[in-house]
This record gives C-alpha cells, sequence and structure tokens, in this order.
C-alpha cells in the first residue's frame, strides 16, 4: 500500500500477525474456528477454510475478509456439514473474530499512521489489517488520504494441509 495525503491526515491502519492470533485461541474457540469454511462470494462459488496452511510458510493462518464475508460453513465438504449460517451467526462470528484482532487493546498489532509517500509491503496471508474506527470521522476532523493497493494473484486456494481433530459437535459449541 502506498498513501498519498491530500491534506493533514490522521489515518491509521492497524496489523496483525495471524498466526499469532491463532496461537492465542483457547482450545475451543480453535477447534471451532477450525471448522468454519468462508464463503466470500456465492455468486462465483468462493469457499475457502478460515483456518488453512500458508502456501509458503505453512503455518496456520486465517482466510476472512470482515466486510466482504457472505457466510460461513460448518464442516464444510464432509458428512457433518452443515447449511450456511444465517445473517445474524454470520455477524457474530465475524464479530467474534473482530474481537480477537483488537483484545487486549490491539496489543498484538501494529498501528501504521500513515503519512504522504509511505509505502508498506505486507504478506496478505499471513498479516491482517484494518483501517482504524478513527479514519471513519468526518473528513474535517481526519482529512483526507488516498490508498492505492495492489494485490498478487496467488497460485493456489487456501488448503488445510494438516489433518484437524475433531471432539466437538456444531451442539455443543
Amino acid at each position: 500500500m502506498k498513501c498519498d495525503a491530500r491534506e493533514t491526515s490522521s489515518s491509521v491502519s492497524a496489523f496483525a500477525p495471524l498466526t499469532e492470533m491463532i496461537d492465542q485461541l483457547d482450545d475451543r474457540k480453535r477447534e471451532r474456528w477450525e471448522r468454519l469454511w468462508m464463503v466470500s462470494d456465492a455468486r462465483v462459488g468462493r469457499i475457502h477454510p478460515l483456518i488453512y496452511s500458508h502456501p509458503i510458510t505453512g503455518l496456520k493462518t486465517l482466510c476472512f475478509h470482515l466486510g466482504m464475508t457472505e457466510a460461513f460453513i460448518w464442516d464444510y465438504d464432509t458428512p457433518e456439514q452443515s447449511k450456511w449460517t444465517d445473517w445474524d451467526e454470520t455477524q457474530s462470528l465475524l464479530r467474534e473474530i473482530h474481537q480477537e484482532f483488537v483484545k487486549d487493546g490491539g496489543a498484538i498489532q501494529y498501528s501504521h499512521k500513515w503519512q504522504d509517500g509511505d509505502f508498506i509491503i505486507s504478506d496478505n496471508l499471513a498479516v491482517g489489517h484494518e483501517a482504524t474506527p478513527q479514519t471513519q470521522l468526518p473528513r474535517s476532523q481526519v482529512g483526507l488520504r488516498v490508498l492505492h493497493r495492489t494485490t498478487v494473484k496467488g497460485t493456489e486456494a487456501p488448503t488445510k494441509k494438516y489433518t484437524v481433530r475433531k471432539t466437538l459437535h456444531r451442539d455443543e459449541l
């Protein structure tokens, strides 16, 4: 991402390492998340595991988009597969994910205050990011910044390259 600040800006983006987010989950939540698959666009059939293996490092990472996740599927492509989550359950799960991103006052995060000309390269598969809530204030309070973003298409779809041990049934969640 590259920033062009058109005027004084107090814009901040928060970045967090997704593997560390997973590592900090309690066992119950981690097991629940292992069972979830994200539906990002039902029209084109994009369904990816919420937790999957990073294609280069092999470390567990997360695949989600707080603003573009349409639904989740529990136990996708298994005999236990259930229907897509409804709107309320989807929003609840997204809030749960976001809470892990910001918990402990954002202790896991790196916050970057953008200045004109700043340039950040991040591994979008290993690092989550979001504009902080202050960026949504009126322009008169936070100024204007324009971020240019380039995304490079991956070579493989998100995949679990490990076996998930299941001990909980969905009814126990």
